[in-house]
C-alpha cells in the first residue's frame, strides 16, 4: 500500500514515494519540442493538454499546459524573470500539480511501476531546484547555438525575448544549477539529434530508464525527421494557442 500526505494548506494529497520526472531543459527554438516528442514516443508519459504554438513544422510543443500555469504566476515571459521570493510558492504549486498526477486527473499515472513522466517549459529552468524538490528528477539539457536560435525565432514571427536574448538567461541558470548541484544532467546537442537520432534516442532511453526494445527505438527516432506529428491530444482543435498569437505576458 502506498502512503499518502495530506497538505492542508494546499488543499492536496500526494504520495510519499517519489515521482520520475525527466525535465526537458532549454530556451525556445532549441530543440526542445524535438526532445519531448522523442521521449513520448519513446514510452515517457506526458499526458496533455499541450501548448500549441504557430510553426507548421512543430506546432505541438509538448509543454503540458497545467503545468506552464502552474509556474506562470511567478514568471513573466516579457522580463524573463522570476517574481521576487517566489521560490516557496513555486514548489507549494508544484505539489498541487503532483497530487493532481497521482489522481489521475491528466490520464493514467503508475506510480509504482509506471515510466517517468516529462515535462517541458523555458522558464522551468529558472525553478530547477523546486522542481527537483517536487519530483524525482533528471534534467536533459539541450544546446543549439544563439545564432540558429535567433534565426529560428524570426522565421516563427516570435517576439525578441523568446530568441536569443531569452536563451541567454534561460541557459545562464541553467548552467550555473549544473555547477552549483549534483542533479543527474544529461546534455543534448540538438545538432547531433539531427545527426544521429537513433544514437540520441538510445542515450535517452538509457539515461530515463525506459523500457522500449531497439526496433520500438527506431521507429521512435523516425520522428525527428518528419515533421507530421501523430501524437497530437484528442483536443487539439481547443489546445491554447501562443507565442505567435501576441499572448506573451
Amino acid at each position: 500500500m502506498v502512503k499518502t500526505t495530506r497538505n492542508s494548506a494546499l488543499g492536496a494529497s500526494f504520495s510519499e514515494v517519489p515521482m520520475k520526472l525527466v525535465l526537458v531543459c532549454g530556451p525556445w527554438s532549441s530543440g526542445t519540442t524535438a526532445v519531448a516528442g522523442l521521449l513520448a514516443r519513446l514510452g515517457a508519459v506526458g499526458f496533455g493538454p499541450y501548448f500549441r504554438v504557430n510553426d507548421p513544422i512543430r506546432p505541438n510543443t509538448y509543454e503540458l499546459i497545467p503545468f506552464r500555469d502552474a509556474l506562470r504566476p511567478f514568471i513573466s515571459e516579457r522580463t524573463l524573470s522570476l517574481a521576487p521570493n517566489a521560490e516557496r510558492d513555486v514548489e507549494s504549486a508544484l505539489l498541487v500539480l503532483r497530487a493532481r498526477i497521482e489522481n489521475q486527473e491528466f490520464g493514467c499515472y503508475d506510480r509504482g511501476s509506471g515510466p517517468p513522466v516529462f515535462l517541458k517549459y523555458p522558464f522551468s529552468a529558472l525553478v530547477i531546484p523546486q522542481i527537483c524538490t517536487v519530483f524525482d528528477t533528471k534534467l536533459v539539457y539541450v544546446l543549439r547555438g544563439l545564432a540558429d536560435i535567433e534565426r529560428t525565432r524570426v522565421r516563427r514571427h516570435w517576439e525578441e525575448q523568446l530568441g536569443k536574448r531569452g536563451a541567454e538567461v534561460i541557459y545562464a541558470s541553467m548552467f550555473r544549477i549544473l555547477v552549483e548541484h549534483e542533479y543527474p544532467t544529461m546534455i543534448l546537442r540538438y545538432a547531433e539529434l539531427l545527426k544521429s537520432p537513433v544514437q540520441v534516442a538510445h542515450e535517452l532511453v538509457q539515461f530515463a530508464g525506459l523500457a522500449v526494445s531497439a526496433d520500438e527505438i527506431v521507429t521512435a527516432a523516425a520522428f525527428i525527421d518528419s515533421p507530421k506529428d501523430k501524437l497530437l491530444p484528442a483536443n487539439w482543435d481547443k489546445v491554447q494557442v501562443g507565442y505567435g498569437s501576441n499572448k506573451i505576458r
